[in-house]
């Protein structure tokens, strides 16, 4: 009983702390503040670690589990605590709900609504703080073949070459493509430049007998489609 309780002393003063989180997680998972969610999911990184000052931080810097997630690295970097660990482990955090919030739309499913299209493009773009521009290539049901990124950019541009994405919808025998990209400021609404490129692929698109049907533009919570604006 002597040693037990020398062994018992000589533990971290934060391994009892973190099972009385698991205990709660385990009886009612909503009883737990954002911190000791954030801190549990930590220790998985840091075991070794007193997370519980961290988690504060962040939260303090960053106020929801989006913003986290969307947090740049090397803005996270400079708070105390945060080294190429978590990063890693945040990014596989962000890969990990990209392809959940995927999963409800596999291979062959129908893309008919914006909304669809939206919903699978937040999968991949929602986490983003710089633009990224990506094609969905379809059948001729609209049913999806694949989904693939074509460039990666700023904060408020990502270049892309109307041949490349054609060149892809050629090699994927895809019928359609429909062009997504995010707008990390927040508004959706298609800028000039946005406008040019849709009217440029729709020109090399429409040569070559592949449908465009649709630029789908994303920010945090909305979205703009050129189909439903008439601007296709």
């Amino acid at each position: 009983m002597e040693k037990r309780a020398i062994m018992d002393s000589q533990k971290p003063h934060y391994t009892g702390h973190r099972q009385r989180l698991k205990k709660r997680l385990d009886n009612d998972p909503s009883s737990l503040q954002d911190y000791e969610i954030l801190e549990l999911v930590l220790g998985y990184a840091l075991p070794r670690k007193d997370t519980k000052p961290l988690a504060k931080a962040l939260l303090n810097r960053y106020p929801t589990f989006k913003d986290l997630l969307a947090a740049r690295p090397g803005d996270l970097q400079a708070i105390d605590g945060i080294g190429p660990g978590i990063i890693t482990f945040f990014r596989l955090w962000g890969e990990f709900w990209a392809r959940t919030d995927r999963s409800g739309l596999s291979t062959r499913s129908t893309l008919d609504s914006p909304e669809k299209v939206a919903r699978l493009a937040r999968s991949r773009l929602q986490f983003k703080s710089i633009e990224e521009f990506w094609a969905i290539m379809v059948d001729n049901k609209n049913r999806l073949i694949d989904f693939e990124k074509m460039s990666r950019g700023t904060v408020d541009q990502a270049p892309v070459f109307p041949r490349e994405i054609l060149t892809v919808a050629l090699e994927k025998r895809a019928s359609g493509v429909i062009l997504l990209h995010n707008h990390p400021g927040g508004d959706p609404h298609p800028s000039f430049q946005d406008r040019e490129l849709t009217r440029k692929i729709r020109e090399v698109s429409t040569a070559l007998g592949v449908r465009l049907l649709d630029h789908v533009i994303i920010s945090e919570d909305s979205f703009f489609s050129f189909q439903e604006h008439g601007f296709l």
